[in-house]
């Protein structure tokens, strides 16, 4: 008996986790352009829906003068790259877009809304309008982001399951994979169940060492330059 199932790599989907999906789930970058009315018009109602600043939204408070022009200010800054490779902050936010603290609260009141997580996955969904998926890249920069805002393993788990591995804070083989530990953990228990039953097996040699490979490469690492971050 194997220590993995010979179903294991295929359930797991361990090839593409491994060595494909952090190159194949990358979202194309775009240039930042200002959001077009069609842009606009399908975007909006997501904002309305989760009470971020439309006229629609039940929030106290003020909403922002121009909606649109403070979500254009946000993906404005999202994409911007430091001149040291990474993110780039939010004071190199270029004049015009409004104060940077002020666009930087907006944006972090707006992921704690679940903003960013939710227009992820809209632009993931296969039915997704061609006019919002062209947002796509966009989306990711400002999810990946908030990560740490919208809880960490949480935004990663979503990520990848959306398909969108430009939305994660680097590389995604680096990253924690809960839903690979799901499949792992198990395992951990069926060898000493079998240890138990027949005192006289042993598992194969190295089999017990790569287990444990899979279970740190399910952990991923504890920390991540921001040069990691893609494109």
């Amino acid at each position: 008996m194997p220590i993995l199932p010979a179903t294991f790599p295929t359930r797991a989907d361990l090839i593409h986790r491994i060595s494909l999906a952090p190159l194949t789930n990358l979202t194309t970058p775009t240039p930042w352009a200002p959001l077009t009315d069609a842009e606009w018009d399908h975007i909006a109602p997501f904002l309305a829906a989760m009470n971020c600043g439309l006229s629609l939204s039940r929030r106290p408070g003020r909403p922002p003068e121009d909606t649109r022009a403070r979500l254009d200010a946000i993906f404005r800054a999202v994409t911007l790259k430091h001149p040291k490779g990474g993110r780039g902050c939010w004071s190199q936010l270029p004049e015009g877009h409004g104060k940077p603290d002020t666009v930087s609260r907006t944006y972090r009141r707006w992921a704690h809304a679940d903003l960013w997580a939710r227009l992820l996955v809209e632009v993931a969904c296969p039915t997704a309008a061609p006019v919002l998926r062209r947002l796509t890249y966009l989306v990711c920069c400002a999810y990946r982001r908030a990560i740490r805002l919208m809880g960490t393993l949480r935004a990663i788990l979503l990520a990848r399951r959306a398909g969108l591995h430009s939305a994660l804070p680097g590389p995604s083989c680096l990253l924690p994979d809960p839903d690979l530990s799901e499949h792992l953990w198990p395992l951990v228990p069926a060898i000493l169940d079998r240890v138990v039953a027949e005192p006289g097996w042993r598992p194969p040699p190295g089999a017990l060492r790569g287990l444990a490979a899979l279970h740190r490469f399910a952990a991923g690492r504890r920390r991540l330059s921001r040069w990691m971050e893609p494109a």
